[in-house]
């Protein structure tokens, strides 16, 4: 797959379940529904992600947290996913191997997406990492 710079591409991944472990007024995290801890790695990695959310957002992500992580508690199961949305990708690149993150099965490739309308200046996009652990679907949109 290649796909270039400023291309609209649809993104999607499936529900997976997480449970939380940690809430803050910007931030709900959760154990990783995809993956495992890649112990031999030279990054180390929890199992864990933190997922903003709320008017204090500090940070854009296409991910979809359900119930509302506003009333999440620790303990709590809930879902994640990325429903099909209209992004426009910053960049793609492909690894020559698969890229060392900390957790395993490691990603082949990573692309940076931001909404089509593009992001405030202190927001950056999102780099989503494909042919991993995460079943992420990239779709370029047909403009012709």
């Amino acid at each position: 797959m290649n796909i270039q710079q400023d291309a609209e591409v649809v993104v999607s991944c499936p529900p997976g379940q997480a449970r939380v472990v940690a809430v803050s007024p910007r931030h709900v995290t959760v154990t990783w529904p995809w993956g495992e801890p890649d112990h031999s790695a030279g990054y180390r990695w929890d199992g864990t992600f933190a997922l903003p959310y709320g008017e204090a957002r500090t940070e854009w992500v296409p991910y979809r947290v359900e119930p509302d992580p506003a009333g999440l508690r620790v303990g709590d199961v809930c879902t994640v996913s990325i429903p099909p949305t209209r992004l426009v990708v910053g960049f793609y690149e492909e690894y020559d191997e698969p890229r060392n993150l900390g957790w395993t099965p490691a990603p082949t490739a990573g692309i940076s997406v931001m909404p089509e309308h593009g992001l405030d200046e202190e927001y950056d996009g999102c780099v989503l990492y494909l042919g991993g652990a995460m079943p992420i679907t990239v779709e370029p949109v047909d403009l012709g």
